[in-house]
């Protein structure tokens, strides 16, 4: 579905994406009435997913896909679907579901890293990004955050703007600039300890390789903490995403010991993505059982996130013009020490 807007600014832009996302998510949620009723007849499957996008400079759309035995009765649908919104609105139920939000504290980790790399004895901290990113409010706002901490802890930060992995080259030359950039920032900073962070999932991958074996070179975090983040790719793992945490951890720890990388490489004890979705499902019994009261009761959900992952950081979202969204909600989990899962 196309989309003839167009932003010149990225808070514009940025404004734009989040309420296209919530629409999305109120009209095709999973858990909203249209893909209920479609996945009830078999019209569609689990795989039916909703995703937007506006990095385009001329348009931007809406890409509704998944699998089907009869398409053409899922488009039929979804025109008369969208008649009926556009008729008759939009559902206050559904819209009161979808304000609820809950997501990685992703400003905080600009504290988080920093505060390893101090730990470490970190001179040179390498930041890598790419423009469409370092436009999006949470990764700049992180960013900040890390700048005024190097700046405070006598840490040199660089940024090295890396090939956007959308971009006509694709991932492959994302990830073949990190491997090849790597080794000359080592040699650029020769005896000193340099940190490497990456805005980017796909290029993880890359950077874990390409500091595994390099003395010098430390790896605080992926974008997206975890330890299923690009680390069983990198140390030829096999493991269970949603399975058993600490000896995912172990299994790591092992084999960071091998490239005697084990005091350099850190990130989350347990993806935290994962844990939002069982909270949330916890927190709906506990509404739905008469246990909570409110649909948006703060202090019942840090004490459920509190029992999963003990020590937890859970705060409100403030957006950079400092407004604050009590019904917004960002988690921050502590950097392992990969020593403590050794042996």
């Amino acid at each position: 579905i196309k989309d003839n807007n167009h932003f010149e600014l990225p808070e514009e832009k940025l404004r734009h994406d989040l309420l296209v996302a919530l629409l999305n998510e109120i009209l095709f949620s999973q858990a909203g009435t249209f893909y209920a009723n479609l996945f009830e007849e078999g019209l569609v499957s689990p795989s039916f997913s909703v995703g937007y996008s506006c990095d385009n400079d001329q348009f931007a759309f809406t890409c509704i896909s998944g699998e089907s035995k009869d398409p053409e009765a899922v488009y039929s649908r979804l025109m008369e679907y969208l008649d009926e919104v556009k008729k008759n609105g939009l559902s206050e139920e559904d819209f009161e579901r979808c304000r609820r939000v809950m997501y990685a504290d992703e400003i905080a980790q600009g504290d988080a890293i920093m505060e390893k790399c101090a730990e470490w004895g970190i001179d040179v901290l390498i930041h890598y990004s790419f423009p469409r990113h370092m436009a999006m409010e949470l990764i700049v706002g992180r960013h900040e955050l890390m700048k005024q901490n190097a700046d405070a802890l006598g840490i040199e930060l660089v940024d090295v703007t890396a090939p956007d992995p959308t971009a006509e080259a694709g991932l492959s030359a994302s990830q073949q600039f990190i491997l090849e950039d790597v080794p000359q920032q080592m040699a650029k900073y020769e005896g000193k300890k340099v940190a490497f962070f990456t805005t980017n999932c796909g290029m993880q991958p890359s950077l874990q390789a390409a500091c595994l074996d390099e003395p010098n070179a430390y790896y605080p975090q992926p974008c997206c903490p975890s330890p299923y983040h690009a680390f069983p790719a990198t140390l030829g793992l096999e493991l269970e995403i949603g399975g058993d945490d600490e000896a995912a951890l172990k299994q790591i720890a092992a084999k960071l010991a091998e490239h005697d990388a084990v005091g350099r490489y850190s990130t989350w004890a347990t993806p935290v993505a994962m844990s939002i979705i069982e909270l949330g499902v916890d927190y709906a019994k506990a509404y739905i059982d008469g246990e909570i009261t409110s649909r948006n009761d703060a202090a019942a959900l840090d004490a459920l996130m509190q029992a999963k992952v003990p020590g937890a950081v859970m705060n409100t979202y403030t957006d950079a013009n400092g407004t604050n969204f009590d019904n917004y909600y960002t988690v921050l989990l502590a950097p392992v020490d990969f020593n403590d899962y050794l042996g």
